[in-house]
């Protein structure tokens, strides 16, 4: 097959507008998914008549749905590109809240908000990402970083704003306040417009394929066309002539079918890698308790008696602590002198301990910003050490591979851990605080997916070469191979 090798790294110049739009949909799509356990879950509660369990149920999907949905979105955007998937992406979440709007029901929320807002934020990050990876690479890091950067930002912002908007002063219920939410994702529109395609792009290189084929054939077609009006023998002699078809100048890739290829993005053989499989272990249990905080940190505020207008506090300091956690972690985690599997084991315990240490709080709005700001902090060095450290144990060459299977898990925890929580809550309700076993389990789990993977090293059969790889992780990204072929290793 001809290849088609027109590769364009800018660096620079118009990268910096694609930086620009990946920072917006990560502010928006994670603005959203994490304030909304602050924002909706007592006006739900209210409305639908229903415990914690069911409508945290709601915020357990959205996330969930996001990561689980990476190996399709990844398919998508190597069809038809990150600026198709992107537009096409916001459109789908913001009809899916604006659908949200029609009726008041649980159920239907798994849907419109769930599933299908889940689904469109998985096609509006994965080319969030994917598009900095095409267009920087000495400086990928910095773009990463700064890209990425959105979703803290997001999270203090959209907690504090949409929490006055709906339950302080009220100006909009909370169904009418998911229109405007819709509307908002609908904005995303304009950052996916931003994002010019480059010949590297996968669906570039299907395109340009395609166009040299058809040439191709139209070539072969007035040769044809041309040997046919000269001939003079008689029409049955055309049939000599019918074999030039068989000739192509271009190889067709053989055709796969859409489901065969979202399967392939999924390995699970790298499960007989023993310290891989650990590391998924490790990651589904930090999954089950991560986005616990972010969902129910008001209404543990509230058990507490913390003042009302001080608790969406909270959640602002959560986000800027992440970012300051990702920025901290990720110039950590380039240094040579710096073990990075130790590195990301600190970042899950000490996850765990502020997890656990939450209960206690009181009714002092200054402990719960505690807690936060430490969680916070490590959660967002765990979230951008998470790539490198899967690099040490599959090689870059897997990375894709190993995030596919990572998000299979991760989701699955993700959906699963917050209504736990909810449901847990419940029980507990006559408690003095409701919220400690809960937080006590699954801030526990989070403590020991950071210490089993002390026995990483002992099950890797071989030393993996000290390359760095230049790339930032959100949440855990499920697309393409951000490094240059340069740095690929070997794989154990």
């Amino acid at each position: 097959m001809e290849q088609i090798n027109n590769k364009i790294v800018p660096d620079g110049g118009w990268g910096w507008m694609i930086v620009l739009a990946s920072f917006s949909i990560h502010f928006i799509m994670d603005g959203i998914t994490y304030s909304m356990g602050l924002v909706y879950l007592e006006p739900m509660r209210s409305q639908l008549l229903l415990g914690r369990a069911s409508v945290s149920t709601i915020f357990g999907i959205l996330p969930a749905v996001t990561l689980g949905a990476g190996p399709i979105a990844t398919v998508l955007t190597n069809m038809y590109g990150c600026r198709a998937v992107a537009i096409g992406g916001s459109c789908l979440a913001s009809f899916g809240f604006l659908l949200s709007r029609l009726w008041a029901n649980v159920w239907f929320y798994y849907i419109t908000i769930g599933v299908m807002g889940g689904l469109g934020f998985a096609l509006m990050y994965l080319p969030a990402i994917v598009s900095v990876g095409l267009y920087f690479e000495k400086k990928r890091t910095f773009a990463m970083g700064i890209a990425v950067c959105g979703s803290g930002v997001a999270t203090s912002v959209f907690s504090h704003i949409m929490d006055g908007i709906v339950n302080i002063h009220h100006w909009l219920s909370y169904r009418n306040a998911l229109v405007l939410e819709a509307g908002l994702i609908l904005l995303s529109i304009l950052a996916g417009l931003l994002m010019r395609p480059l010949p590297q792009e996968p669906s570039e290189q299907r395109r340009a394929e395609r166009k040299l084929r058809k040439e191709a054939k139209q070539k072969q077609l007035q040769s044809i066309s041309f040997s046919q009006n000269k001939a003079e023998s008689p029409k049955n002699n055309a049939v000599e002539v019918e074999p030039m078809f068989l000739v192509a100048t271009i190889e067709k890739s053989p055709s796969k079918s859409f489901l065969y290829q979202i399967a392939e993005q999924i390995d699970l053989n790298l499960l007989k890698n023993a310290a891989f499989a650990l590391f998924t272990l490790s990651n589904f249990l930090a999954s089950l308790g991560f986005n616990v905080v972010y969902n129910f940190a008001e209404d543990l505020a509230n058990d507490a008696n913390v003042i009302k207008d001080q608790r969406s506090h909270i959640l602002v300091v959560l986000g800027v602590s992440n970012i300051l956690g990702r920025f901290a972690f990720g110039f950590l985690g380039d240094r040579k002198s710096i073990n990075r599997l130790l590195l990301f084991i600190i970042t899950l315990t000490v996850s765990g301990l502020a997890i656990i240490a939450a209960p206690f709080c009181g009714s002092s709005v200054l402990h719960h910003i505690g807690y936060a700001s430490c969680f916070g902090f490590f959660s967002g060095g765990y979230v951008t050490l998470t790539a490198v450290v899967l690099v040490d144990i599959v090689g870059i060459d897997k990375l894709s591979d190993g995030f596919g299977v990572l998000l299979l898990f991760v989701g699955i925890a993700t959906a699963i851990g917050t209504p736990i929580v909810g449901a847990m809550r419940e029980a507990f309700a006559h408690f003095t605080r409701p919220f400690f076993w809960p937080y006590f389990i699954f801030g526990g789990l989070t403590v020991l997916s950071g210490i089993i993977l002390f026995a990483v090293p002992c099950l890797q059969p071989k030393k993996q070469s000290g390359n760095k790889v230049e790339i930032v992780c959100d949440d855990l990204y499920p697309g393409k191979d951000l490094s240059s072929k340069d740095e690929k290793q070997q794989n154990v």
